[in-house]
């Protein structure tokens, strides 16, 4: 063998090796829910769609360059209060007749300029089905502003308002009362 066969080897054996240690870029599967969760204790949540805003604007994931329903489901999940321990992704047959939140973001405002980055905001239009009980909606908005001397990315400050409508709709789903107005509305 020659010196430039052998770093060629040397090399693809590098490159396989990081690869395997790395794994595969493929998304996760689909998680197994947890043995408690019951139908008394767990909320399914469909993916968060884009909606339509006041002014009639469809919505889509190019007016979102923070991605903010996977924000916005964690941070749901992460601040889920007693009854509800558990968030789950459809199919959830393990818990058929558990409550379904329903989320549909009506308006994003993130990409605002100037010289403090602008406001950023999310507002939303959720309703939670319940078996035997008639739907029950909220209407939610949070905002953020730059303020100075304290430095921030665009994402970073969505994502605070994610987290606090996050914890908005956790604390709705303990007393889920139709036409609710949650955040600053």
């Amino acid at each position: 063998m020659n010196k430039q066969t052998s770093a060629q080897m040397s090399a693809l054996l590098i490159v396989g090796a990081l690869l395997t240690a790395c794994g595969s870029r493929q998304p996760p599967g689909p998680e197994a829910a947890p043995a408690a969760a019951a139908v008394h204790n767990t909320v399914v949540m469909p993916a968060i769609a884009y909606g339509t805003t006041a002014k009639g604007i469809r919505l889509s994931k190019a007016d979102d360059p923070c991605d903010v329903p996977t924000s916005l489901q964690q941070s749901v999940q992460d601040q889920l209060l007693t009854p509800y321990e558990y968030l789950l992704s459809p199919p959830a047959s393990s818990v058929d007749g558990a409550p379904v939140l329903k989320i549909e973001i009506t308006d994003i405002l993130a990409n605002a300029g100037g010289l403090y980055g602008g406001p950023k905001i999310v507002q939303l239009r959720g309703t939670l089905e319940r078996r035997g009980e008639a739907p029950a909606g909220f209407t939610a908005q949070r905002q953020m502003f730059m303020y100075f001397g304290l430095p921030r990315s665009t994402c970073s400050m969505v994502g605070v308002v994610t987290y606090a409508l996050g914890g908005d709709i956790a604390k709705w789903l303990q007393k889920p009362i139709n036409g609710a107005a949650l955040g600053e509305l």
